[in-house]
Formats: C-alpha cells, structure tokens, sequence
C-alpha cells in the first residue's frame, strides 16, 4: 500500500503501520457491523422490502414504457404535421 492510500485510510494524515492497521481494523468493524444490521433489518422486514422493490420495479417499468410509447405518439405526429405541410 503507498502513502496516498495510507492518508486516505487514515484521514489524511500520513500513519505508520500501527494506524494504518488501527484504521483497517476499524473500517472492518464498521462493515461488519452494516451487514450485521442489514441482515437484521432482511429478517423483520424482508418481506415488506421485497413487496416495495417488486413495487418499485414496476412503477419505473411503466414509466419507461409509457415514456417510450409517448415518444412515438410524439413522432407521429409530427411526421403528420410534416406531411400536411406544417
């Protein structure tokens, strides 16, 4: 590891080896500790959070979709407003 990535592990400020692994350790804990607290959240509300993404999901589909079909209702018309001479 070069001295940049060392800064930016520890803040900033260049660190030796100790502080360089004091920092890992810590930044270690902090990702243990989220995937602690995602698996927790997966078991009391997992189901709610797969209706919602499934909601999500199909909200934004039909975004897309309706988006794409105004689109060519758009060219449509004015390919026609073209051929009238618009």
């Amino acid at each position: 590891m070069n001295g940049l990535q060392r800064q930016v592990v520890c803040g900033g400020a260049a660190c030796g080896p100790a502080d360089y692994a004091h920092a890992l350790a810590q930044w270690a804990k902090v990702e243990l500790l989220k995937e602690k607290v995602k698996a927790r959240i997966n078991e009391k509300h997992g189901a709610q959070l797969d209706s919602l993404a499934d909601l999500i999901v199909e909200v934004v589909t039909e975004r897309s979709q309706s988006s794409d079909a105004q689109a060519r209702q758009d060219e449509k018309l004015a390919e026609a407003w073209d051929e009238l001479g618009g």
